[in-house]
């Protein structure tokens, strides 16, 4: 298994959102800020039937419950989005588990749409001693009713639904959080009470000189408004850098923050700690501080490895709409350069390498032409903005560097020479390494179904007929020695620092012209087969001019595709494509 860069440690705070009532002395403690959905997330929702017994929870950690310290919970505030019907009573309680003994209990009814309050039977009087309280309501159905709310960001606490039996975490669907609240009561509500959400380095790795750069969220947990408040941020024990937030926080009020920390003082390898504090500008007492503090960890290292993002293309001559991709690749080889390397693996053509295309068709999961495989981890449409998107939002650092030389041995066969490089001690390293030989400006006659603009512009292909006579760019040529790669390259263990020299010859394949050949070489995660790094040579040493032509043995495989480039099977009637042909099929 791969080991990753030295984690970040976050201490993790549940965000927690505060909203007050009209009534005074009153506020409700939940997930959701105060929202309901406009309308049931349906996926979610009881059964058909009756006597369906439906439950929505949320759980608030002690840490989050102790600034009420001496305050009440009175009620459980359910919120209802627009539905036909709604069920005939709620059922608000409150738990110290999830499983556990109710504490106190209370019934609505009539429930309608909107926050509806379920007085409990008996308060609650906070002890700021609790590990976590439970809180939640449930209803029974006598039919089925759309009426749970997930509104917002997706809290882990705050997604628990109930169908009949058993409570189950509905927060990996992302469909926001549970418009459940708990209601508290008393005379000495929290005045003054900022709180540090959440905080992270951007990077678990940081160059040596360069400020650590952070993301964080604030919130006002309290009555008082707060105006600009400040964080200082402190680096073995001194404060190195203060921000001031440059408006107000009103009572409910969050706001996510990047911040740059400077570490010109530090000038060695290794972990920093970094200490935060969220503070009052005019120096007011915070009354709850536990939640005003915040510490993470980065890695500061002399070298910084980029991680270069893979695109493997599923294209062809015989597919129309495939010029898009050809647009896109061209886009991001011309615009990353240091950061990206573009295969097009081709199908149909004079340019197909068998066991590529197979790999393609049969084992990536695409389900059409033209298609992109990014780094062996997502199937993407390969224009350039979709790739673009997915380069900038890619975790930008690689624990390896790659280093590839190629050049030819004779006249049949070519070299590669690989210097790979850790920032990382790895004593159970397990890595496949696979190389690619690509060819540019080859010649083609590339079907287009752009010509004409009909479907927008797209790149001067719009101007071009419908069958085109271009060049094209990044074709792969044979890869070796298989496309899966091999655990035979790369040591077992790791040493960082070290460099390792890995060399390995095979058969020089059928090309054009030797000086339009490149190649690369992909670094793969052997239980995913992930692509965890890569690198590219812009040349063969030695090969220059035309080269023999040596055709590569068919497989006997045909593969058959509609108009828009989805895979068929035989039987499937009208218009097709097979082997690059277009055909009708009775």
């Amino acid at each position: 298994m791969r080991k990753s860069l030295l984690s970040l440690v976050v201490l993790a705070i549940s965000f927690i959102s505060f909203n007050a009532l009209n009534a005074e002395g009153q506020m409700f403690v939940g997930y959701c800020d105060g929202q309901i959905a406009t309308s049931s997330n349906g996926t979610v929702t009881g059964q058909t039937g009756s006597n369906a017994t439906i439950g929505e929870l949320i759980r608030i950690p002690g840490s989050m419950i102790a600034p009420f310290k001496g305050l009440q919970l009175t009620g459980v505030r359910a919120g209802l989005p627009e539905a036909s019907s709604y069920p005939e009573t709620l059922t608000g309680w409150i738990a110290f588990s999830k499983d556990g003994d109710r504490i106190t209990t209370g019934t609505l009814s009539a429930p309608s749409n909107g926050w509806n309050f379920i007085p409990l039977a008996s308060a609650y009087t906070i002890t700021g001693e609790e590990e976590e309280l439970w809180i939640g309501f449930e209803f029974v159905q006598s039919k089925k009713l759309n009426v749970i709310s997930f509104v917002g960001e997706t809290n882990p606490d705050a997604c628990w639904i109930r169908k009949n039996d058993n409570y189950t975490d509905f927060s990996s669907r992302n469909l926001g959080s549970l418009s459940v609240e708990g209601a508290i009561e008393g005379d000495n509500l929290p005045q003054h009470n900022l709180s540090i959400v959440s905080a992270s380095t951007l990077y678990t790795m940081t160059q040596v000189g360069n400020p650590i750069k952070m993301k964080l969220r604030i919130v006002n947990s309290a009555l008082v408004s707060a105006e600009r408040p400040v964080l200082d941020f402190s680096i073995n024990g001194n404060v190195v850098y203060s921000y001031t937030y440059p408006g107000t926080l009103n009572y409910r009020d969050k706001a996510d923050l990047q911040v740059e920390v400077p570490t010109e003082t530090l000038t060695e390898e290794g972990d920093v700690k970094v200490d935060i504090h969220l503070k009052w500008a005019d120096g007011t007492e915070d009354e709850f501080e536990a939640d005003n503090n915040f510490s993470v960890t980065t890695t500061l290292s002399e070298k910084v490895f980029l991680r270069v993002m893979v695109t493997e293309e599923a294209t062809g001559a015989w597919c129309g709409y495939c010029v898009r991709g050809l647009v896109g690749m061209a886009y991001m080889r011309e615009n990353y350069p240091e950061t990206f390397i573009g295969i097009g693996v081709h199908n149909g053509d004079e340019y197909v390498v068998s066991s590529y295309d197979y790999w393609m068709g049969h084992d990536t999961g695409i389900t059409g032409y033209p298609s992109a495989v990014v780094n062996r981890t997502r199937i993407i449409d390969p224009n350039s903005a979709d790739m673009e998107s997915y380069l900038k939002n890619m975790y930008p650092f690689c624990e390896t560097s790659l280093n590839l030389a190629a050049r030819l041995v004779d006249e049949s066969t070519v070299k590669f020479e690989v210097a790979l490089e850790s920032l990382v001690n790895n004593d159970n390293a397990q890595f496949d390494m696979a190389f690619v030989l690509l060819e540019d400006k080859l010649p083609i006659n590339q079907s287009n179904y752009y010509s004409g603009g009909g479907l927008g512009p797209m790149g001067g292909f719009e101007n071009l007929p419908s069958h085109c006579d271009i060049e094209i760019d990044d074709v792969a040529r044979a890869i070796y020695p298989s496309v899966k790669g091999s655990s035979d390259f790369v040591p077992s263990k790791l040493v960082r620092g070290e460099v390792y020299n890995i060399e390995y010859e095979a058969q020089l394949p059928a090309v054009a012209n030797g000086d339009n050949v490149w190649a690369a070489v992909l670094l793969l995660n052997h239980a995913s087969g992930e692509i965890v790094q890569a690198a590219k040579v812009a040349s063969i040493q030695g090969l220059t001019g035309i080269q023999q032509v040596r055709s590569e043995a068919a497989t006997g495989i045909e593969q058959t595709f509609d108009l828009q480039g989805r895979p068929v099977s035989e039987g499937n009637t009208g218009l097709i494509i097979r082997n690059g042909r277009i055909s009708f099929q009775r």
